[in-house]
């Protein structure tokens, strides 16, 4: 693997890696976010533990993260005289979810990696993201539960990506693999009808 595709990863990695959740739980509350409320580190459960006011502090800078992280790769690109093509986004899309659900700075236990992966969509194709968005938002409104609309998204995303621009299945797959799995009790308790619901 040559270094340009090795520094794409690890900074990109590095960067996403970082948490607003847990940053800054702690100095808003003292503790650790993944001690309280549904234990995710996330911004729905930001919102239940922190109030609104955080929990949208903590989404706008999970989405500045992924644009620096991208910005940040994407100079790097220009000093390597890459092009920021289909291989550059395949390997920041898996980097950037992988790096905010399983944080090296926070002994590998992050969020979730929707809001992440929504970003990714925007960067390879915004019309998919802004469909899958709609959805899951759709579902959310429907049965009050965030975890249902976000695997709801992914499930569609997989299927946009598999019809629309094939090329970028096998990435897609990875990470929808990674968030499915965070969600491995979400989908448990939905199951069970035992899911927490926002009103």
């Amino acid at each position: 693997m040559e270094l340009y595709t090795i520094s794409i990863f690890l900074i990109t990695y590095l960067i996403c890696s970082i948490s607003p959740a847990i940053e800054i739980c702690k100095r808003v509350t003292g503790e650790d976010i993944r001690n309280l409320g549904s234990g995710n580190a996330g911004t729905t459960n930001a919102i239940r533990v922190m109030g609104r006011f955080w929990g949208s502090v903590v989404f706008v800078v999970d989405i500045l993260k992924v644009f620096i992280a991208y910005g940040t790769v994407y100079l790097i690109s220009i000093i390597f005289s890459k092009d920021a093509g289909f291989a550059f986004k395949s390997m920041f899309m898996v980097a950037a979810v992988f790096g905010h659900c399983y944080p090296i700075y926070y002994s590998f236990k992050g969020g979730k990696g929707i809001v992440v992966a929504l970003i990714c969509a925007y960067l390879v194709d915004s019309k998919i993201a802004t469909v899958c968005l709609i959805a899951g938002m759709f579902i959310i409104l429907l049965t009050r539960m965030v975890s249902l609309g976000s695997i709801g998204a992914i499930i569609l995303f997989i299927i946009m990506t598999f019809v629309m621009i094939p090329d970028y299945i096998l990435p897609v797959l990875i990470i929808s693999a990674i968030i499915i799995f965070k969600h491995r009790s979400n989908i448990h308790r939905i199951v069970e009808g035992q899911e927490n619901k926002l009103f």
